[in-house]
Parts: structure tokens; C-alpha cells; sequence
């Protein structure tokens, strides 16, 4: 029996469970896949079904790990000169801002598509950037981008920036209504369409910051830790597509402790509560030649282990990334050049997707009446 002869129902199942990048491949095979390949419900169910793991590498089973770390920005004519300096990902898209903040860039590795974002005036060096989206059952995701940026303006005096940009009409909105009163201490991690950070001002501390995508409206949590060091080590990460897990450490304090903790599932509702896992890493433990302070991390909650990365500030500012636990430490990549600058590294759990980036058909049909016209 070919698969063409299946009913329609168990056909879709079965390719939901194939891998994205083998789908990606299949897309042009007949019209009747390439529909259901952009069907949202489709998507949505083949996203779920990705396999979702951090691999230890045998650490355990005393063989020496090793991770090869590749990437390349494909289809996009000007992808050379790009120099990419932040990624953040969302369900299968991946925004990119170039050093400067000069470009903004959304790509989809594994469709090859890419959508050049142009600025509503002008990009600014101290912009940030958020990935997330608005649910529909109908339709599927509709995402946005949300663009802050706190800067001192010609009278020298402190302004704040929020705006939304909406794919869907390739069109930016201005958020006039937030203050800025905080500042953010790590990269956003985007969950369930909404991203979180950890913010923090002088009468709270440090908090767990997020922005809803739906109601276009901030929000904040407390952290299972109390800190008021604006100088203190804090990231988030990303556990199954389910969770969030925090990370907290008191660098100022010449301490060598690292304690992360786990939420409990999040959903659409933005309900966050704290679980009892704590995983605690003393650093003095492995005898390593200097303090380390972590810049991202990936968590194992099974094992109770993290694959960490930071750069070695006695060696040239090289990144290098690790596997540890309570009683385990163990490097399993380093670069091999000195770095030019200092850049932090961003470790993210990348699943692929079929999402799709829409192009801007109304656009193009104003471009074809105003052609019409002429």
C-alpha cells in the first residue's frame, strides 16, 4: 500500500512524526503535502512531537565528550557581510541583530526562508529584541517582535522605546504606554509565545520580567532567590518547551557556587510557580584556575547535570562550554583563536519547525497598483 492510498487522518499523522528537516525536503512533492505541511494545527502537532533532550555525552560512561558547533544564515543575498552578534528563538524562527544593532534579520533554518526587517525610524546600539506570538486556533501563530530600548537623548535626558512589529503586515506599532524603571541582567528566552527575563530594580531586587504577546502587556514574578547585587550572575533557560529554569550566582562575593532551580509547567495562562529542584555546583570541588561565571546553560533535569558555556577570562577570552553537576565537571568544547572582542556565548534548545514566514502580500499588491497607475 502507498502512503497515498492511507486515509487522509492517519497520512497526517504519520508525517507529523517525521523529522522537520526530512519535511522541509518533501514540501513540493504534491500540492496535497504542501498544504498540509502549512497547516497551523499540522505544525503545531509536529513541533510537539520533536524529540527534546540534553545529551551528556557519555559522561558518565567515562567517554570523552565532544560537541561540534556549526551555523550558517543561508538565503539571504547579503548573508557575508552580516555579522550576526544576538540570535533569539522562538518555535523554530530565529531573529537575528547584527554588531550595532544595524540590521534585523528573522530566518528559518529549516526552510531556508528569511525576512530582512526594516526599522520604523532607526535601530539603536542599545535595542533589544524579543520573538513571541498571539495563538490561533485558525490561523496559527502570528508573530511579532517586541523592540525596547532606554537611551539619554540630545537634552540628556533618560527616554524609553517599546514597539511591536507584526509579520503578518510587515508594519511597526509604538507601545507609549510603559516606563522603564529596570534593568535587564540576561538574554530573553521565549516560552508558550511570551519571553522572560531577569530584571531588576533597587526596591525589588532582582525579578523574574515578561512580556505577553497577546495582551502586549509586562509582567513580573519573584525568583526563588533574593538578590539586590546588580552585579550578580542570573540566566534563564528553556527545559522541554515546558518549563523555564533559573541560574544565580554572587560573582562579586568570589563565590564558586552555582544554584539553579525549575518551574513548574507553563501554559498559555502565564501561571508560574517554583518546584523543589535545586541543583546546586560548587566550583571549588574541580579545583579550576579561576572563578566561573556563567553566561548560559542548558538543563538536564533527569540527570541533574547542565551543559554550561562562559569564556575563560585567563585564556585569551576563548569560549568554552562544559557539563556539570554536584559531582561532575567535565569541558567539552573550546575555541581554538583568541577572540577579537569580548562575546558572550548564548546556548539555546533550537527545535526546528515548519512555521512559515508569511510574505507581505499587501505590500506587494500596492506596488503592483501603483506600477498600474503609472
Amino acid at each position: 500500500m502507498k502512503i497515498s492510498h492511507l486515509p487522509y487522518d492517519l497520512e497526517s499523522e504519520i508525517l507529523s512524526r517525521v523529522p522537520t528537516k526530512s519535511l522541509a525536503k518533501f514540501r513540493t512533492t504534491c500540492k496535497r503535502w504542501y498544504a498540509l505541511f502549512r497547516d497551523p494545527n499540522f505544525i503545531k502537532k509536529n513541533f510537539g512531537n520533536a524529540p527534546i533532550s540534553v545529551d551528556h555525552h557519555g559522561i558518565h560512561n567515562n567517554v570523552d565528550p565532544s560537541i561540534e558547533f556549526s551555523g550558517k544564515l543561508s538565503s539571504l543575498k547579503d548573508s557575508e557581510d552580516l555579522k550576526i552578534s544576538k540570535i533569539f528563538h522562538c518555535e523554530g524562527l530565529i531573529l537575528c541583530s547584527t554588531k550595532g544593532n544595524t540590521s534585523l534579520v528573522v530566518w528559518d533554518s529549516s526552510t531556508g526562508e528569511t525576512r530582512r526587517i526594516r526599522p520604523r525610524t532607526r535601530y539603536r546600539y542599545d535595542d533589544y529584541y524579543a520573538l513571541g506570538y498571539v495563538n490561533s486556533k485558525s490561523s496559527g501563530h502570528s508573530f511579532k517582535i517586541l523592540r525596547s530600548c532606554y537611551y539619554e537623548n540630545d537634552q540628556k535626558q533618560r527616554v524609553a522605546e517599546f514597539e511591536i512589529y507584526e509579520l503578518s503586515s510587515d508594519s511597526w506599532r509604538v507601545l507609549d504606554y510603559f516606563t522603564r524603571d529596570y534593568g535587564v541582567f540576561c538574554s530573553g528566552r521565549s516560552l508558550k509565545g511570551n519571553t522572560y527575563w531577569v530584571a531588576g530594580d533597587k526596591e525589588n531586587g532582582l525579578f523574574m520580567l515578561y512580556f505577553d504577546f497577546t495582551t502586549e502587556r509586562f509582567g513580573r514574578f519573584p525568583l526563588p532567590f533574593e538578590s539586590f547585587n546588580p552585579e550578580d550572575t542570573a540566566a534563564l533557560s528553556v527545559v522541554r518547551e515546558e518549563k523555564l529554569s533559573v541560574l544565580h550566582q554572587k560573582i562579586l562575593d568570589f563565590s564558586n557556587e552555582m544554584k539553579i532551580w525549575l518551574t513548574n509547567k507553563i501554559d498559555e495562562t502565564i501561571e508560574l510557580s517554583w518546584s523543589n529542584f535545586v541543583l546546586t555546583v560548587d566550583y571549588d570541588k574541580f579545583n579550576l584556575p579561576s572563578v566561573v561565571n556563567v553566561t548560559s546553560f542548558l538543563l538536564d533535569e533527569e540527570n541533574k547535570v547542565a551543559l554550561c558555556s562562559d569564556i575563560d577570562m585567563d585564556d585569551e577570552y576563548k569560549t568554552r562550554v562544559y557539563v556539570v553537576g554536584e559531582d561532575i565537571y567535565k569541558q567539552v568544547y573550546k575555541d581554538t583563536t583568541k577572540a577579537s572582542y569580548i562575546n558572550w556565548p548564548l546556548l539555546i534548545n533550537y527545535v526546528p519547525s515548519l512555521v512559515h514566514i508569511k510574505k507581505n502580500t499587501l505590500k506587494r499588491q500596492k506596488k503592483r497598483k501603483s506600477r498600474e497607475v503609472s
